[in-house]
């Protein structure tokens, strides 16, 4: 009798080597992917980086401001100074016309030499010139020979504006003559200067007499006289 085999075939035995190899296979995808994901997120760092934080965009708000606190204060302190400068001008161009209104309108027959040099001391060289000629020419005789001393003060100096060293002025004087012709009251007398910056100082260049609001004149026994009856005021240029 034939004996017939039994034995059931094999089945092929599974190799561990497929999965392995799958295992293999994915592994690349794998390390690829965390290695793209790695890239994004430090990319998105960097951006992150240059973006300005809350705290840097205070720092530049502040620095902005404190730029623009400084301009201002360094404008706002040169306005300052500018408006200090002109109302310094205009007082010196004040005291120089105040007191060139008392020089001329006042003096003492016995000290006549200091009246006039105090009035060129105020002056231009022209308008010395000119005042010297008039007070040497008659003025310092009719003085003299009258006894006459007079004082003057300023009321008010009323200004223009003032432009290249160059300035007007208005100054208003009371005066008071006394001789032996009698006493001249003067009040509210107008006199209409121009006045030139000669380095640190103002010089009067011209001087109008431009009327009074009140004068009056009375004789030794107080009898009223017409006021130019008295000695006269030294006189203004033309």
């Amino acid at each position: 009798m034939t004996r017939t085999d039994t034995t059931k075939p094999t089945k092929p035995e599974e190799t561990e080597t497929s999965g392995e190899e799958e295992t293999a296979m994915e592994e690349p995808l794998k390390v690829k992917g965390v290695e793209k994901e790695s890239g994004e997120a430090v990319a998105g760092k960097r951006a992150w980086a240059r973006m300005p934080g809350k705290a840097a965009l205070v720092r530049a708000t502040v620095a902005v401001a404190l730029v623009g606190s400084v301009v201002t204060a360094g404008l706002q302190w040169y306005q300052a100074d500018q408006a200090a400068q002109r109302d310094a001008e205009r007082r010196e161009v004040r005291s120089s016309a105040a007191e060139f209104g008392e020089a001329l309108l006042s003096y003492d027959h016995t000290k006549l030499q200091a009246a006039r040099d105090r009035v060129l001391g105020l002056a231009s060289d022209d308008f010395a010139k000119t005042y010297d000629e008039a007070f040497t020419g008659g003025l310092e005789g009719v003085i003299t020979k009258l006894k006459a001393s007079a004082t003057a003060t300023v009321r008010t100096v009323y200004l223009e504006e003032i432009e290249a060293g160059t300035a007007k002025a208005v100054v208003v004087m009371d005066s008071e003559v006394t001789s032996t012709a009698g006493t001249r009251r003067v009040l509210g007398s107008y006199l209409d200067m121009r006045l030139t910056r000669r380095g640190d100082e103002w010089k009067v260049t011209e001087v109008t007499s431009v009327g009074a609001a009140n004068e009056t004149m009375t004789d030794p026994d107080g009898e009223q006289q017409k006021p130019d009856a008295g000695v006269p005021s030294p006189d203004p240029s033309p």
